[in-house]
């Protein structure tokens, strides 16, 4: 598959199917549990298109699903905007449990790491951890608040429960990544403006 090059979507405007899969094996696919996220989904975005930030959107989906307790995994770079959320979602009446990407104070030497400051004590991302303390926590969605890239993959891998981002971390383009194709000058610079564009 190669649809980012797709000229014309027509899977969205008139029912194309460029796979080989039956509508039949698709149903077939999504288990129970599986549906219901869909359906939750569906009716957070039905319902509240174009009204809702992701913030809110996180907090109607979650109640949709049946949800009481929440856990945010968090980089300790965006330590504020995590309060924040957490804050948010204990106000909509949510369970919150969040834990910080630099828990244990583990030395980066521990697992051979390289620093940004060589020679210096620098903890290291935690990711699995931060999963294994929200698994035991019992938390039935989790949420990340900017965690690097790869640490957020390890995050959800290990996790128990799904898995979203309220923030995704971008140092550059103050945690807007999207900032950089959605600028022509960042699309110059990465090589990925459109030809005849200035």
């Amino acid at each position: 598959m190669n649809c980012a090059f797709c000229p014309h979507h027509k899977c969205y405007t008139s029912g194309q199917n460029c796979t080989r899969l039956t509508h039949e094996e698709i149903s077939e696919y999504y288990t129970d549990e599986d549906k219901k996220m869909m359906r939750a989904s569906s009716a957070t975005e039905s319902r509240n298109y174009l009204k809702m930030t992701r913030l809110e959107e996180s907090v109607f989906f979650a109640k949709e699903m049946g949800v009481k307790k929440v856990g945010i995994a968090f980089c300790i770079g965006l330590a504020n905007e995590a309060h924040f959320c957490a804050q948010y979602f204990k106000n909509e009446g949510l369970d919150v449990q969040s834990v910080c990407c630099k828990v244990c104070s583990v030395d980066k030497d521990l697992l051979e790491l390289e620093k940004i400051k060589p020679g210096q004590r620098e903890a290291m991302c935690n990711p699995k951890v931060q999963a294994r303390l929200l698994n035991e926590g019992g938390t039935e969605l989790n949420f990340i608040v900017g965690l690097c890239v790869g640490h957020d993959m390890l995050f959800t891998m290990e996790s128990k429960a799904p898995v979203s981002s309220i923030i995704t971390k971008d140092r550059v383009l103050a945690n807007n990544p999207a900032g950089a194709v959605y600028s022509r000058y960042w699309r110059r610079k990465l090589g990925i403006l459109e030809e005849g564009t200035v």
